[in-house]
């Protein structure tokens, strides 16, 4: 009976479905509040009480600088949802009796980054026009510019490096991005995965050649290239946990993975070993290759083949994991922007972080109940719902 207990019997349970995705997103969102909350700077250092120093740096701090890879592991869910949403959409179309076009997958793209900015812009309305009593006013911020506002309210403050009232959201920039590019990705890796996979690799380690080329003087004449290059070099390293979670998705290798450890032992072992060999790495590395690619993989295997096997951690994480986006929009305001003497007022990094976790949650539940109370939802939902015509073509 023991052993039944430590087995993956329960295979619907187990799938790699919403529910593990919300699980693996509750522990990258635990992982996003600790590395914003302690960041590894003389600055932060003064705010808490570390509980032991080493080389002079907080303990604290340089588990901030691991907790890093919370990014890319918010990218690779990203990059895996997106392509079980286009693959279960277009099945619907064609079901329906009619092709796939790329009328339809236009309309994708447009559900999807619709449903993104109207939960991005209920964050920006409730918590903006607070920094009139909070903080520096929100005019300031802009520099008395109203197309800065506006640029940081199309959540692209960081793509026009213009003013935003929120460091975070310099995300926005980089997901309303890969939204947009979707299709094109979508249509590569379904004919060839390691062409978009050596696409993503290659533009990531690009700049050094850029460099290469710059000192030739034929190539500083193309200024088109340099403008390009500019302007988008700094996305290159977040396409390929996106990819990642793509080509994951397309081959269900997480489940595949899943299968060659049910057992609780294997799977312990398993997970921990990856993510011991991927700490090492990254610390060997010491930033000078992206690598935090190959450690999400690391940590959503442990949410998924560990975590969300601990009856009340797993529903935890999974509760997080479902507020994790509005979270992640507007917890700097919280800690940082408007209420960062409370927040540190507590002193511990373990209180520190508990506190604003809680608070966060809260916050972000409340948030939902007014969203309900207002029927924020229904021109949402009447905007992004799908609707299929006779033939299969979308309305």
């Amino acid at each position: 009976m023991s052993k039944e207990v430590r087995t993956l019997d329960d295979q619907n349970r187990m799938r790699f479905d919403i529910r593990q995705t919300n699980i693996a997103k509750g522990v990258a969102l635990l992982m996003l509040l600790w590395h914003h909350l302690f960041y590894s700077s003389a600055e932060y250092y003064q705010r808490f009480t570390t509980m032991h120093l080493y080389k002079g740096i907080p303990i604290e701090s340089t588990l901030s600088n691991y907790c890093k890879v919370c990014v890319a592991v918010f990218l690779l869910l990203s990059g895996y949802g997106l392509y079980m949403s286009w693959q279960s959409y277009e099945k619907k179309v064609i079901a329906s009796k009619g092709k796939f076009t790329i009328g339809h997958q236009l309309l994708f793209v447009k559900n999807h980054l619709l449903k993104l900015m109207f939960n991005y812009w209920f964050i920006y309305i409730l918590f903006v026009p607070l920094s009139v009593f909070f903080g520096t006013p929100f005019w300031e911020i802009y520099k008395g510019n109203f197309l800065y506002g506006l640029v940081d309210f199309l959540g692209l403050a960081n793509l026009f490096k213009t003013p935003s009232m929120n460091g975070t959201w310099w995300f926005m920039s980089v997901i309303i991005l890969f939204y947009l590019l979707f299709p094109l990705m979508m249509f590569i890796v379904k004919r060839s995965p390691g062409t978009l996979l050596s696409i993503a690799v290659f533009l990531t380690f690009s700049p050094v050649i850029y460099n290469i080329l710059l000192r030739m003087n034929w190539f500083s004449r193309l200024t088109w290239i340099i403008r390009f290059h500019t302007v988008f070099s700094r996305y290159y390293v977040w396409l390929i946990p996106f990819v990642i979670g793509m080509v994951f998705a397309r081959y269900a290798l997480f489940e595949k993975i899943q299968a060659h450890n049910t057992k609780l032992s294997t799977a312990v072992v398993m997970t921990g070993s990856f993510l011991i060999a991927c700490v090492a790495v990254r610390l060997y590395l010491k930033h000078k290759v992206y690598f935090d690619g190959v450690f999400a993989i690391a940590v959503i295997l442990l949410s998924y083949l560990v975590l969300s096997r601990i009856p009340v951690l797993s529903t935890v994480l999974e509760h997080l994991g479902i507020q994790s986006g509005a979270i992640f929009m507007f917890h700097t305001f919280i800690f940082s922007r408007y209420f960062r003497e409370f927040i540190y007022s507590f002193k511990y990094a373990i209180l520190i972080f508990l506190v604003l976790a809680i608070i966060c949650y809260l916050l972000s539940v409340g948030m939902q109940y007014v969203k309900k109370w207002i029927r924020y939802d229904k021109p949402v939902k009447w905007l992004t719902t799908p609707k299929f015509a006779k033939k299969g073509n979308a309305e």
